[in-house]
């Protein structure tokens, strides 16, 4: 439960303390781009599930956290209105295949691969930042410690002669 409150505040990092995700923001966080997962809802396909709001699309940040996590989506109990059918045809009899869908584990490990990149370059600008002011404080102490002592005349002022 730790790790999914830690992904979910991650999540929200990344949206600005927003609960629900762009396509745009999502293909940034998993390799699927906004294209593609339009593709996959249209033809209801894509495992997380989503709400549009006029022509924009949203994700949850909790249903992008289960399903990077365990592959599925536990969604809240809403009423759906399904039509009733007037003929009664019998129901096709599935048989379960013996694949198991591991696609949630690819995005997974393309997430924290998308993390690990993400900690390296804020390491990186860390150290250089830290870098940057030593060389800064060496700077001002060897101009203190070399500073022009009293009277002394400039080159300039003395037209090149000493």
């Amino acid at each position: 439960m730790e790790i999914q409150n830690q992904l979910i505040e991650h999540l929200k990092g990344k949206t600005n303390g927003k609960l629900v995700m762009t396509p745009k923001q999502l293909a940034e966080e998993i390799p699927i781009s906004p294209k593609q997962q339009s593709k996959l809802r249209e033809e209801n396909k894509f495992p997380i599930p989503h709400q549009n709001i006029g022509r924009s699309v949203y994700y949850s940040i909790f249903h992008i956290a289960d399903f990077l996590l365990t592959g599925s989506v536990h969604q809240s109990a809403e009423p759906e209105d399904k039509p009733k059918k007037e003929k009664s045809t019998p129901e096709k009899i599935s048989h379960p295949s013996s694949s198991v869908n591991l696609s949630h584990l690819f995005l997974l490990r393309a997430f924290a691969g998308n993390l690990f990149a993400q900690a390296e370059e804020i390491t990186n600008l860390a150290e250089n930042i830290l870098k940057y002011q030593k060389s800064a404080e060496m700077v001002e102490q060897f101009s203190e410690k070399f500073k022009p002592k009293g009277d002394t005349k400039s080159l300039e002022e003395n037209d090149g002669k000493i």
